[in-house]
């Protein structure tokens, strides 16, 4: 008879994230996720198959919001407020625990050695993209945002941006002028 597991699997792949989202996908050794998981090297081969297994799963989950958190583009307020919400919360986490955004960090990292991981990771913005350019176009039609470019395209450069100010974050750049980018992108949206 099969033993139990005596493990949360939700809470070890939660685990897992944090540690590749911490360290890389590269620089995350099997010794890392046991100790992150608080599972022995062999429970997690058996329970997942191995690192890549694991990473893949922790990719889904980061994707899927566990990672993310809340989408701020969504909301009551403002078009506007809500973009520049989400450019400040993104460089005010990252400025904090320079991790930047795994989706973004994973395919710079695996794009030509793991496309298929670094494929998985871009599917993490589609729903951002889609989250722009619903809220984009909910400005034109108030007149709070610009009319002269199509709302993908104009949610597509707020992204670069936003993965920009995230890469610059993370590489220590001062907040403080990060924020002014911030207020720059936001103020290139208005009409």
């Amino acid at each position: 008879m099969a033993r139990p597991r005596k493990f949360d699997t939700e809470a070890a792949i939660d685990a897992a994230m944090n540690t590749f989202w911490t360290k890389g996908y590269t620089a995350t050794s099997t010794d890392d996720l046991a100790e992150s998981t608080g599972m022995l090297r062999g429970s997690l081969y058996n329970a997942f198959g191995g690192k890549r297994q694991l990473f893949e799963l922790a990719l889904r989950r980061y994707r899927e919001g566990g990672g993310a958190g809340a989408n701020p583009v969504r909301g009551d307020r403002p078009p506007l407020e809500r973009i520049r919400r989400l450019l400040l919360t993104g460089v005010d986490q990252a400025s904090a625990d320079h991790r930047g955004c795994l989706a973004v960090n994973t395919v710079t990292e695996l794009a030509i050695c793991e496309p298929e991981l670094a494929e998985l990771a871009r599917q993490a913005f589609i729903p951002l993209e889609a989250s722009l350019t619903t809220a984009i176009e909910a400005g034109r039609l108030s007149g709070e945002i610009r009319a002269d470019r199509a709302p993908q395209v104009l949610a597509r450069q707020v992204m670069a941006g936003f993965h920009g100010l995230l890469l610059q974050a993370k590489a220590g750049f001062e907040p403080e002028s990060l924020h002014a980018t911030v207020d720059a992108i936001v103020e290139d949206l208005r009409p």
